[in-house]
């Protein structure tokens, strides 16, 4: 380990399934930093020897959703860092945001820290067909936080102040487009069991939706309470983000990307239907 990483007092977790694709990019991103754990979910492809090529450390562990894989690698691996920083398969840390984490936990003034996320589709960055900066909650002092129980679109709880860092973490899956939509589909099916329980009030585990709270407080109220009761809805998240967010201004991906999450709204409302009238199966098996 170099002086760098020793000094910055950060053990990274990835979770896996089958990520050789991506899995080498995103260790060698974080192996910089400190420790890298993998999670290993089982896979059937080369992700466990290309991560152990690299430095990381892989722990098999069956899968068991989203959530709880991650709260069992919180539980369970040997973390030995005051910090620790979740990372997707999928996702990379650059040069310019491996710096600034460094700054951000020599300096302790939070517990956990957000960074934005910036998306590239199809070799493109989107710069405006999206959220960004779409804040991810992924680094945090060890022992202070945990996933709330949540199917799918899970956060991390931290017990202390949050502060924010200003480089993006970097998003870009390559397994094309026959994968988002089967990730998408499998989304949907988990996020409309999730709209169910919250109208049922069965959400005791997860993060408080409040009108007048925190800001993610705040968004999860107007998702659950308004966002997913408005008719029209995927003509609407196209048009804010093909023409209010200036999509046009990302070429072909960005048109591409706003039909495709814009039918993702669509899935979800099928889905929900098909619970609502009895239909359908667990999308967990």
């Amino acid at each position: 380990m170099t002086s760098d990483a020793a000094s910055a007092h950060v053990s990274t977790i990835i979770p896996t399934l089958n990520e050789e694709l991506h899995i080498g990019r995103a260790v060698q991103s974080a192996v910089p930093l400190g420790p890298v754990f993998v999670v290993d979910a089982g896979s059937r492809d080369h992700t466990r020897a290309i991560a152990e090529s690299l430095g990381a450390a892989v722990h098999e562990h069956p899968w068991s959703g989203y959530a709880d894989q991650k709260n069992w690698a919180l539980e369970h691996l040997p973390v030995a860092t005051p910090w620790v920083l979740f990372l997707d398969a999928d996702e990379y840390l650059s040069p310019e945001l491996r710096e600034e984490i460094r700054r951000a936990v020599r300096s302790a003034s939070c517990d956990g820290f957000y960074m934005p996320r910036q998306n590239i589709f199809l070799g493109r960055v989107l710069r405006h067909a999206w959220w960004y900066p779409d804040y991810q909650l992924r680094l945090f002092r060890t022992g202070k936080g945990r996933f709330e129980e949540r199917l799918v679109h899970e956060h991390v709880e931290v017990n202390g102040r949050v502060g924010f860092v200003r480089n993006p973490l970097m998003h870009e899956n390559l397994k094309g487009i026959a994968a988002f939509l089967e990730r998408h589909v499998r989304y949907a099916a988990l996020e409309a069991q999730e709209i169910l329980k919250a109208r049922a009030r069965q959400t005791t585990t997860q993060r408080t939706g409040r009108l007048l709270g925190s800001w993610p407080e705040r968004r999860r109220w107007l998702k659950l309470r308004v966002w997913y009761r408005l008719p029209w809805r995927p003509a609407i998240r196209f048009a804010w983000m093909y023409f209010w967010k200036r999509g046009f201004l990302d070429g072909r991906q960005g048109l591409v990307y706003c039909q495709l999450l814009a039918a993702y709204e669509a899935m979800i409302d099928a889905r929900l239907l098909e619970l609502q009238t009895g239909g359908g199966h667990d999308p967990r098996r």
